[in-house]
């Protein structure tokens, strides 16, 4: 009886998370290839990925002391654009991102929803090459992974081809994957 209620619940987790909707919205991120962005995401979760649109601008969260945008701040202002509970909504900006601790971030994660910069994973200050439009583009397919693995519950992974790998710098995020490592991917599946 027991091992049939356990599965009964595991079964109820596995049915959220299948049941989860996941929204993109993009500000000033016009080098990016945002078609490739939601192929890949829907590969990885298997979920449907929808565009929403939500915050015009971030100036309310600027530091002018850093030059640099507070992440908790836009988390707070994006929750209201949230189309119901069982949703994630990522927000992909063209700022430099910051929190509290930490002398810049690449994203951050709230309950369900996130912040993605790409601000400091171009190759240059203008993407003028194909190549540097994928390198961008990947780099940003795999942080939008990442920080939705977040808001699904999962911490950061120790294996650095893992997604879930916290990406200290730019050639961490490189260097990972796009996909969960097995032990990830078996957490992701229970919740």
């Amino acid at each position: 009886m027991r091992n049939l209620f356990i599965c009964g619940f595991v079964c109820l987790l596995l049915n959220t998370y299948m049941q989860a909707e996941i929204y993109l919205s993009f500000l000033g991120c016009k080098d990016i290839d945002k078609q490739k962005v939601f192929s890949e995401v829907n590969k990885v979760y298997s979920l449907e990925i929808k565009e929403l649109n939500s915050l015009k601008d971030i100036d309310f969260a600027h530091n002018p002391k850093r030059n640099q945008y507070l992440a908790d701040r836009i988390l707070s202002a994006l929750e209201n654009f949230l189309p119901n509970s069982n949703c994630v909504l990522v927000l992909v900006v063209d700022k430099d991102l910051y929190t509290e601790g930490f002398n810049y971030i690449f994203g951050l994660a709230g309950k369900n929803v996130s912040v993605v910069s790409i601000y400091r994973f171009k190759p240059c200050t203008v993407v003028d090459t194909q190549k540097e439009q994928n390198l961008l583009t990947e780099r940003t397919i795999k942080t939008i992974i990442h920080e939705i693995g977040h808001c699904f519950g999962l911490s950061h992974c120790l294996n650095p081809k893992c997604v879930m790998y916290f990406s200290n710098w730019v050639g961490d995020t490189d260097k990972k994957g796009k996909d969960f490592c097995t032990k990830c991917k078996n957490k992701i599946l229970k919740k």
